[in-house]
């Protein structure tokens, strides 16, 4: 529960005796001191075990501050689709090789790149959230450039991830939107993920950027196939965010999938999901 322990830490700085906050998007947005050099050991090792293939390709994206984005594009035998993944904050590819190869059994094309500031990719001296959204645009131009435009392309976001990939869908003609983990907004997300904050704190302010970060208006106008999954012990982003979601979403072409026994960020251990997954998958080619 990467997520989880970068905010915690983040109100035991302040004390939650405080009676009010101010929600930066730095205090909200993980970033490392430094960034780290791409590893992908762990994929080849996951991809020799199941005595499959891949073409493991590292890529670097300059984006529009002249930072330098770093990440993989896999491409699996005979891919069914091409998928352009989100991660959760604090979640850097290096650390979640494991995720990838897993997407990539589906089977897919996937482009994974860690976020500016986040694992392989160069830091701003002023994180903005809406210089990743830029990013998230800018990555998914780039996924248009290299991936097989005869498949069907889906953009996966995951927890945090579910917002900037709900932003591409908003912006790009995609084929197909997964949200895993998804929240409504950030105080709720906040409230969900440290208990004690609502009766610690009374009152709470996002920055600017950080207030729009949400899922729902989205939803209310996108129309394309959307599929949601969730675990059912999620504490974080509890299935009932899901369904809410998913009820006011625009889409008639929905689903939603409760993983029984996941956590979150778990949904994609569970054959069950990965087995949904693939159903979606299929359902595109019938639209």
């Amino acid at each position: 529960m990467k997520m989880t322990r970068g905010l915690i830490v983040f109100f035991i700085a302040i004390g939650l005796s405080a009676c009010a906050i101010n929600v930066t998007p730095s205090a909200f947005f993980y970033q490392d001191n430094q960034n780290k050099p791409l590893n992908t050991t762990k994929l080849h090792a996951a991809i020799q075990q199941d005595k499959t293939s891949a073409g493991i390709t590292r890529v670097e994206i300059t984006n529009a501050q002249g930072l330098v984005l770093r990440g993989v594009a896999a491409s699996y035998p005979k891919p069914k689709v091409n998928i352009i993944f989100y991660p959760d904050n604090r979640m850097p590819l290096s650390e979640n090789n494991s995720i990838l190869h897993r997407l990539g059994t589906l089977p897919a094309n996937i482009l994974w790149m860690d976020y500016q500031g986040v694992g392989a990719s160069e830091k701003s001296g002023k994180l903005s959230i809406n210089a990743i959204k830029d990013d998230a645009l800018t990555i998914f131009d780039y996924a248009e450039g290299i991936f097989d435009e005869a498949l069907p392309t889906i953009v996966h976001g995951r927890g945090v991830g579910s917002y900037f990939a709900s932003y591409v869908a908003a912006n790009k003609p995609i084929d197909g939107l997964v949200l895993d983990g998804a929240f409504n907004n950030i105080s709720d997300l906040i409230a969900n993920m440290v208990p004690s904050f609502s009766n610690s704190i009374t009152s709470m302010k996002l920055h600017p950027e950080v207030h729009l970060m949400q899922i729902a208006p989205i939803l209310r106008h996108y129309e394309g196939p959307l599929w949601m999954l969730v675990g059912a012990d999620d504490s974080v982003t509890p299935p009932a965010i899901s369904q809410s979601l998913m009820n006011n979403a625009a889409s008639t072409q929905k689903r939603l999938s409760i993983i029984p026994k996941a956590t979150h960020n778990a949904t994609l251990k569970s054959d069950r999901a990965m087995a949904d997954y693939r159903a979606f998958i299929a359902s595109l080619s019938d639209i």
